[in-house]
């Protein structure tokens, strides 16, 4: 008996680190899906902030455009870049584009047309100065409206 014994001696402990190196493996696997899950929330939660900043930029451009009980503004009222400092858009700008066109209408005649397009960009860096750097969170997205008089 004491034979047996002496052989056995020993095979727990490797039972254990096994089982000690299987669950670290399935800790770590664990944690790095998690950390993906987040990392997206994030870029989800700035890709959103980037539409409303860009939907707001095209409404500010739209008044500017067309102020109200006055006559219509050219695109030179239109300001080019709006940044943001209210707490749900700290961090973002919106850049706006406008382009004047007319068109011919059979009924009315002729149609002044503004193509308004607004780019919303967020990032977790407030200095605009330079682009968005390596491992810097960073959203844009790109409205576009077109209004006509």
């Amino acid at each position: 008996m004491s034979l047996k014994t002496k052989q056995q001696q020993g095979s727990a402990l490797v039972v254990a680190i096994f089982v000690i190196v299987v669950l670290l493996g399935l800790m770590l696997a664990l944690s790095r899906v998690l950390l993906s899950s987040s990392e997206a929330v994030v870029y989800e939660v700035l890709g959103t902030r980037a539409m409303l900043a860009a939907h707001s930029g095209l409404e500010l451009a739209a008044t500017e455009l067309f102020p109200l009980e006055q006559s219509a503004a050219s695109c030179a009222a239109v300001t080019a870049t709006i940044p943001f400092s209210g707490a749900g858009l700290s961090g973002c700008r919106a850049r706006i584009s406008c382009n004047a066109s007319s068109a011919e209408d059979s009924e009315v005649g002729t149609i002044q047309l503004f193509l308004l397009q607004s780019t919303g960009e967020c990032r977790s860096q407030a200095d605009w100065s330079q682009p968005c750097l390596p491992g810097e969170l960073c959203a844009s997205r790109t409205v576009q409206m077109e209004v006509g008089l």
